[in-house]
Formats: structure tokens, sequence, C-alpha cells
């Protein structure tokens, strides 16, 4: 499974406009963040994005996708769904029925897909084509379960239910033979039933927002207390802020694990754009 990032910051990116901050001024790379996605490819080529952010056509020339077997969501925020529309290149309603292409299927939360049908609503009603528009099959994920999990050729995907606030959010493990891999972005909250889903993956990336305490996001320690209680040993941050720098937030994580008394052999990380992880 090969996992690459192709956006890992906050809902601003960064730089963000207007913002002469020493993050947002930066010449490190690893300072200059799109909105957050990934894209998931298995050992069989099979190809899934999670979220599809105001930068996703930019994310898509840049990281490359050949093909696209499905998406998924977390939730329903501009920053992780308003490039939805470019998802039409890999699924294209033609004004003509006879070159229409198999719709794309996208899993989420049924409160997110009733979002996007209000959202894109022109997607889902007859209306004028001119360029077209993706042909989207939309799958309430809460029906699957660790029992029954969504397949998409050789991955099998679990949600894994989250609170970002007072919102719902998905988090998503992929597991493919013996390789597992959890996602869990946007949330300041994970249910002790989601927890025994992602204790004993391998890998997993977690929402760490900033230093500062945030009403819906974890911040840098919450998110290590979370580490602390899992059994997997590489761990990443993403939904970075420009709050710290890509080496600041390094800095500040040895400090945390100290404190957290985390074993020297479980590698926390930030995750920045185009890091590939191949597991």
């Amino acid at each position: 499974m090969k996992i690459t990032f192709m956006g890992t910051g906050t809902s601003h990116g960064i730089p963000v406009v207007n913002c002469k901050c020493p993050c947002c001024t930066s010449k490190d790379p690893k300072d200059t963040r799109y909105r957050c996605s990934i894209k998931v490819e298995s050992s069989n080529g099979d190809i899934v994005v999670v979220d599809t952010g105001p930068e996703f056509r930019l994310q898509a020339l840049k990281y490359g996708l050949p093909h696209l077997d499905a998406a998924l969501f977390t939730h329903s925020h501009a920053d992780h769904i308003h490039g939805l529309d470019d998802l039409r290149m890999f699924a294209h309603v033609h004004a003509d029925p006879s070159k229409n292409t198999k719709p794309l299927n996208i899993y989420a939360s049924r409160h997110t897909n009733h979002d996007i049908r209000n959202r894109f609503d022109y997607v889902f009603k007859r209306t004028q084509f001119g360029g077209g528009k993706p042909a989207l099959n939309l799958i309430d994920c809460n029906s699957f379960s660790p029992k029954r999990p969504i397949k998409i050729g050789s991955l099998s995907v679990i949600p894994v239910p989250m609170m970002h606030g007072k919102i719902p959010t998905t988090g998503w493990i992929f597991n493919e033979g013996k390789t597992s891999f959890a996602y869990l972005t946007d949330c300041n909250y994970i249910p002790h039933s989601s927890i025994e889903l992602v204790k004993d993956c391998q890998t997993v990336v977690i929402d760490a927002l900033r230093k500062k305490a945030h009403s819906t996001h974890f911040n840098f320690e919450q998110a290590v207390d979370i580490i602390k209680g899992l059994n997997g040993k590489n761990f990443y941050f993403t939904h970075l802020c420009h709050e710290e720098t890509n080496s600041q937030v390094l800095e500040i994580i040895e400090e945390l694990k100290k404190k957290a008394g985390i074993p020297f052999d479980v590698n926390i990380q930030t995750s920045y754009d185009g890091l590939i992880l191949n597991l």
C-alpha cells in the first residue's frame, strides 16, 4: 500500500492569504500546505482519494491520478469537499447518454452525503450539460463495519466514527494483507469504540492543529495523548495550521514524547505535502 499526502494544511491552507508570519513566509517547502487530502494506492493499482478540497485539481495534476476507483469523505466542510466537481474527469456524465461512464462510488456518512447533494445539487438533477458533470454514486458508509468492510479492489476499508466539535466526522482504516493504515483528520474526540478499531493499526495519521487548544481539533498534546494509547509504531500529524513552522512542530513533538513517556522507538512526525509512505 502506498500513501501520498496531497494536502496537509488547515482550512486556510498555508501560506494564509495576507499573512506575513514566519510560517507563511518560510522558504521550507514543508511549510507550504494544500488543504487535507490523501491518495491511497493498493499493490494491485487500485486508487482511492480521501477528500477533495479546493485544490483537488492541482493536487491531482501534481501527484498523479491516472484513474480513480472511489472517493471517501471525512465530512462536508468546504476545505474537504469543494473540489468535488473535478471528479468528473474520472466519471463523466455526457450530453450523449451512449458515452456515459460508470458512476464513481462516493463513501461518506449520511450527513455528509446529504450536504453533498445540497451543495452540488446540479450533479443529481437534470440540467443542461455544457461541459458535463460528475457521475457520482453516493453510498452511506455507516452501513459498513469491520465485519462488513468496504471492498475496493484489494483494499478493505473501515469507517471510523469521530467528532469534530458537534459535527460527526469519519476517519478511515485501510487494510491490505497484513498492512493497516488509519487516517483520522478533523476531530477533537474519538470514542472508545473507535479507538479500539485503530488501536492496532501499524501507521496512523491524526489531526493535530497547533500547540494551543482548539474547540474542534486536537492540539499537539491531545494528539500525543491519543497516540500513547495506541499500539502502532508510526504516527503523523496532519491538518496543521500556520502558528508553528514544521521544524518547530517537530521540536514540540520531541518534548511531548518525553513528557508522555512514549518509547524512543515510537515514531511521531509531521506529515507534509508530497510525503509518500510505502507500507
